[in-house]
């Protein structure tokens, strides 16, 4: 077998020749000329021998997230996060970011939750929660349990949760509150799923608002149970996306307590669905004037907005948020512009990571905790 020459400032090269020499004996065992390969396939000792392809080089760094108009005043990372010793073992354990995704038929999702830089600068916890969740049958319900594989949902009753919940600033526990609020919902729902499904797929309004009341109001009595102190302290806002994952189904419901966004995003033009007589393709989503009063759960929970959505096309996107988020997609051209960029059918659907990074676009003046989940419709 031919002898392979090393590569030019491969100490090989300047060893002396004496093959009984330990530099030699070393250089003959990894060229092979020892006789150690011999009897090995070829396509095996040219893997042993042959040097390895480079590796390509990495990725330019993202770097900071974008920003839109003037630079934020506070710097665009994790600061000091809380302590354990001040008293609040759940705000010192909270991450700074979360993200989360699914892929589930033909629905993708992607959320994330961020810290905001006011929080950040200040030592707080983030006071936003978020849930992707499944309801309802698991597993072989839909065909497509844990591990993967083909997923046929058709004429199943399971759902898809969507939900975010905006811990109120002023209100010291209030991340306690969305994380309890989040679960809870969940927790209830779940309970009525096949009822949910039936209610969906009958495109049953009614219904749909009275489950959607029950689980609330039993979510918020369970929180207001469970307060040490007032309730007011816990205070937070909710909204979530319930989803028919039976892709015959396509009404999507939705139901929410205070403030926060919901928006579809079609061909780059952008829908409020919580106000669309103050939207039309391509304009403001809402006025641009944020409000800084809101009802706020465990208090308000006969106050839940909850109905059924037109079904959406494919390649539209939801876009369900706090209003750490639906703020500047409010009130900023340019903002809302460059998001459609980013997340619009032509795009495609981005990677978690780069979904996290696109959520973190920033802009002077909104500085709140942001939370968003988009649910791409047919889109991979």
């Amino acid at each position: 077998m031919d002898r392979q020459i090393p590569p030019d400032g491969d100490p090989r090269r300047t060893q002396g020749a004496d093959s009984h020499s330990p530099a030699a004996g070393h250089a003959t065992a990894h060229g092979g000329s020892d006789g150690l390969l011999e009897g090995l396939p070829p396509e095996i000792q040219r893997a042993i021998v042959q040097p390895r392809d480079p590796a390509p080089p990495p990725e330019a760094l993202r770097g900071d997230p974008e920003y839109v108009g003037r630079p934020p005043s506070y710097p665009p990372r994790p600061l000091g996060p809380p302590s354990v010793r001040d008293g609040d073992l759940l705000a010192a354990v909270l991450p700074d970011s979360v993200v989360d995704g699914a892929e589930l038929g033909p629905l993708t999702v992607r959320a994330a939750s961020v810290r905001g830089d006011s929080h950040r600068w200040r030592g707080e916890c983030r006071q936003d929660a978020l849930g992707v969740t499944r309801l309802g049958p698991a597993g072989g319900g839909g065909g497509g349990g844990a591990g993967g594989g083909r997923q046929d949902f058709a004429g199943t009753d399971a759902l898809l949760l969507l939900a975010v919940a905006d811990g109120v600033g002023s209100a010291p526990l209030s991340h306690r509150g969305s994380h309890a609020v989040v679960a809870g919902v969940a927790g209830h729902l779940d309970g009525a799923a096949a009822e949910l499904a039936d209610a969906l797929r009958a495109g049953d309004g009614p219904r749909f608002h009275a489950l959607a009341d029950r689980a609330v109001a039993a979510a918020a009595a369970e929180l207001r149970a469970s307060a040490d102190g007032p309730v007011s302290a816990y205070a937070t806002t909710f909204r979530a996306l319930v989803v028919p994952l039976d892709p015959a189904v396509r009404v999507r419901g939705f139901l929410g307590v205070g403030d926060g966004g919901l928006f579809r995003l079609r061909d780059r033009g952008w829908w409020n669905l919580e106000h669309p007589a103050t939207a039309t393709p391509g304009t403001a989503p809402g006025t641009g004037v944020i409000d800084t009063g809101t009802a706020a759960l465990p208090d308000a929970y006969q106050q839940v907005d909850a109905r059924l959505l037109d079904p959406s096309e494919a390649g539209d996107v939801l876009v369900l948020c706090t209003d750490g988020f639906s703020g500047p997609l409010a009130g900023e051209k340019e903002f809302r512009e460059h998001v459609a960029e980013q997340w619009g059918h032509t795009a495609g659907v981005p990677q978690p990571s780069d979904f996290l990074w696109h959520a973190q676009t920033r802009l002077k003046s909104y500085d709140d905790d942001r939370t968003v989940i988009c649910l791409w419709e047919g889109v991979r």
